[in-house]
């Protein structure tokens, strides 16, 4: 890490590291990139929440204290225990360390101000795992905040696969290649029904924001359901229900990151603009949803603003459905299977995909009570 200097004033001032305190910085990374590995091999196939796939990870580091390659903070830490609930002794002081090493941060933030003042300790370089759930009744300023925030790159996890690939790329992003940036994971604790693992090709799409977890079951999909962290699980329940209820067929996306499509998408536009004759660079975004025009749902559990910024960069209707949708009564919920189906339906339907009919019937097909008189399944 750049090493802390007095001045005259009494402030401090940060020296760039040498060649050697770079050369241990990606030594240590190293090391961490194969603890975490171990981690993914011993877990196997086992179905894991990201929070106890991150959890697994830092007491893998934790018990590796002595070969001291990398920093773990926890803010529930407790004097005595060894483990550091702040990154401040870590640059000041005489527990102060000549070279940097890889920084994993555990802490539980609910707003903005808590979070600022954990972003402050750590020089713009770091992993931060926040275990926060994002109920309704909270205010959506943390997630918003985070996607406005170019310093910040956040990740929404939907299985441990995500999670340790999200950490692995982020080691070697930060500590291999040098980047300065913050990459945040919120770390949810419910179960997913996809596998644990991602492959080479699934791990590499992650990484830059969506990759897709089940292709249509024949043919070209009607319609796309993308999701996010925990809202993947009612994605694909979603898509049972089209087939199974509707014969609609859908494909299934996984976005970990709304926030980081929607950066390169308008990157690639800007671009465009400013060099019309270079070779075009398509976003990742584009290249997966291709330009067919299907509808897409795009769910997350975090206000749907979140989702919403990638539907200027797709084709097709575009709908977006966040922890703050309003449900009405007798309607299911929003971010329920049910919910996500209606609104898949409402979008072909004013495509002309399907007919008509198809949305009072599924409305009435899904309601929980009685509907009004002019809702019908035969209008």
């Amino acid at each position: 890490m750049n090493r802390l200097h007095k001045m005259e004033t009494g402030t401090f001032r940060f020296s760039s590291p040498g060649p050697g305190d770079a050369h241990a910085t990606r030594r240590a990374a190293m090391h961490c990139l194969a603890v975490l590995e171990r981690c993914r091999t011993l877990a196997g196939e086992a179905r894991l929440t990201p929070l106890k796939a991150i959890e697994s990870y830092a007491r893998a580091l934790e018990r590796e204290a002595a070969a001291d390659q990398a920093w773990v903070i926890r803010t529930d830490a407790t004097e005595g225990e060894g483990t550091l609930a702040s990154a401040w002794p870590l640059w000041f002081g005489r527990n102060a360390r000549r070279f940097e090493r890889p920084l994993l941060y555990l802490l539980h933030a609910c707003s903005v101000t808590q979070l600022r003042v954990r972003l402050a300790q750590l020089r713009q370089r770091g992993v931060l795992c926040n275990d926060v759930a994002w109920p309704r009744h909270r205010a959506g300023d943390l997630p918003l905040w985070l996607a406005d925030n170019l310093t910040c790159l956040p990740y929404d996890p939907a299985s441990a696969g995500e999670a340790w690939t999200i950490m692995a790329n982020a080691l070697r992003d930060l500590y291999v290649g040098g980047a300065r940036r913050l990459y945040y994971l919120s770390a949810h604790d419910h179960a997913d029904e996809a596998s644990t693992l991602l492959d080479a090709a699934q791990a590499a799409d992650a990484v830059r924001g969506m990759y897709r977890v089940r292709p249509p079951r024949a043919g070209q999909a009607a319609v796309r359901l993308l999701a996010a962290g925990a809202t993947l699980r009612t994605a694909l329940r979603a898509a049972d229900r089209l087939w199974q209820d509707w014969r609609v067929i859908a494909e299934v996306w996984s976005c970990p990151s709304y926030t980081r499509l929607a950066r390169e998408a308008s990157d690639a536009e800007g671009l465009r603009l400013l060099r019309p004759s270079a070779p075009v660079r398509r976003a990742h975004l584009v290249r997966c949803l291709g330009r067919d025009g299907s509808p897409v749902v795009a769910s997350t559990a975090y206000p749907r603003r979140i989702a919403e910024q990638i539907g200027a960069h797709v084709q097709g209707r575009f709908v977006a459905v966040g922890g703050d949708s309003p449900t009405l009564t007798p309607l299911p919920p929003a971010l329920s299977a049910e919910g996500l189906a209606i609104r898949a339906i409402q979008a072909l339907c004013d495509e002309g995909r399907l007919p008509a009919a198809a949305l009072p019937a599924a409305i009435h097909r899904y309601a929980s009570g009685p509907l009004p008189a002019d809702t019908r399944a035969d209008a």
